[in-house]
């Protein structure tokens, strides 16, 4: 009898896994070194946003605090769709204004824009990390004259975790960490066609009647990460490796501060993404006199995709980042993600770290199907 109750535990745990929602990963923040060098790499592990990464960083590196940030991040023509919305004024003036725009994107477009903090507070360091943070998104997707999508969303990550070091001798040492989190995503948005998005250019507030979704849950990472004198490091990890959430939706955004009886409550689940990766950081010899390091990076990420009957092409999960680091203040990075390049400056001027990176994601299944280009400026207070 118990084994049957356990079977059909199990089943019903498999079921709803199954016809789970598919919801978007909690990143925490969009930073700008890991954007440059090609996306985040599991077995990088000398900066904050590491513990974003691989869990097993946590007993790597050197111990940071993270007091804030704020990091600004758009993408595809955002700012002429900023001037068609500060333009306002009558809907005959500015419909040519839109229907160029979309026709010069042959009705395909995309654009989006991001806000990490200002609320980015966090430790990492001798095997521990935690951190509270915040990112403001924005969407705007075009797939055709009949399908258009418009959202804004609002997270919060709390995360925590621990990793240990195993100590294998003659400069070998094993690193395994846990990360466990959870998120609140609030999102608002509005679907239909170029008649409805003609309606929110000119009354942007429409966007508070349309359906309000609150998605919640808790989820871990894992991670390990070998390393040999600090010089070659290889790693494994497992973002999201078990992330169950509750999608919840309201009619309206009125209806959810008014407690009202949700529209539906559904199951949901964060893709894992298994990746793995190897670090160098080659000895400078007599160039260490002008450069304090360099690294090099390479992953390939979503190993699980290769198993999926419908798959994007395995070029896109390759990830290959480049970074220089010169006189302490000036660090230069370039990297590949997706079969698009990036690239990325750094300023450290000790009270704050000025960065800003441009990089390419592809929306498509094949290169260059859908390529969209990014631009970030950030002020991040690390210490």
């Amino acid at each position: 009898m118990k084994k049957t109750a356990l079977s059909i535990v199990a089943l019903a745990a498999l079921g709803s896994v199954a016809f789970a929602l598919d919801v978007a990963p909690f990143t925490g923040y969009v930073d700008a070194r890991t954007e440059a060098m090609g996306g985040p790499h599991v077995a990088l592990v000398d900066d904050f946003s590491a513990m974003f990464a691989n869990p097993a960083s946590l007993v790597a590196g050197e111990s940071s605090f993270s007091a804030g940030r704020l990091d600004i991040g758009v993408a595809g023509p955002v700012f002429d769709i900023a001037n068609v919305f500060l333009e306002g004024g009558d809907m005959s003036n500015l419909l040519p204004t839109i229907q160029s725009l979309l026709a010069a994107s042959s009705y395909k477009l995309f654009t989006s824009a991001d806000v990490s903090g200002p609320i980015a507070a966090g430790y990492k360091g001798d095997g521990l990390g935690f951190g509270i943070f915040t990112k403001t998104h924005f969407d705007l997707d075009v797939a055709s004259i009949s399908s258009i999508d418009v959202s804004v969303s609002e997270d919060v990550l709390v995360m925590g975790g621990y990793a240990l070091r195993i100590d294998l001798g003659k400069s070998n040492a094993l690193d395994l960490g846990l990360m466990a989190k959870g998120f609140v995503r609030g999102s608002m948005g509005l679907s239909g066609g170029i008649v409805d998005l003609m309606g929110l250019v000119s009354d942007p507030m429409a966007i508070l009647d349309g359906p309000f979704t609150l998605t919640s849950g808790v989820g871990i990472d894992v991670g390990m990460r070998w390393n040999w004198a600090e010089r070659i490091s290889i790693g494994i990890a497992c973002r999201d490796a078990y992330t169950p959430a509750l999608v919840t939706t309201y009619a309206n955004l009125t209806d959810f501060t008014g407690n009202a009886t949700p529209t539906s409550a559904i199951p949901g689940l964060v893709e894992p993404n298994l990746s793995a990766g190897f670090v160098l950081k080659p000895r400078l010899g007599r160039l260490s006199r002008l450069l304090d390091g360099l690294v090099i990076a390479g992953d390939y990420e979503r190993f699980l995709d290769l198993f999926k009957p419908v798959s994007r092409n395995a070029i896109l999960n390759v990830k290959l980042g480049l970074e220089l680091r010169v006189l302490e203040v000036l660090t230069i990075r370039v990297g590949m993600r997706e079969a698009l390049l990036q690239a990325g400056v750094d300023f450290d001027l000790g009270f704050v770290r000025i960065n800003a990176s441009a990089w390419g994601d592809e929306l498509g299944f094949e290169p260059g199907q859908r390529s969209i280009y990014n631009l970030l400026l950030g002020f991040d207070f690390v210490y």
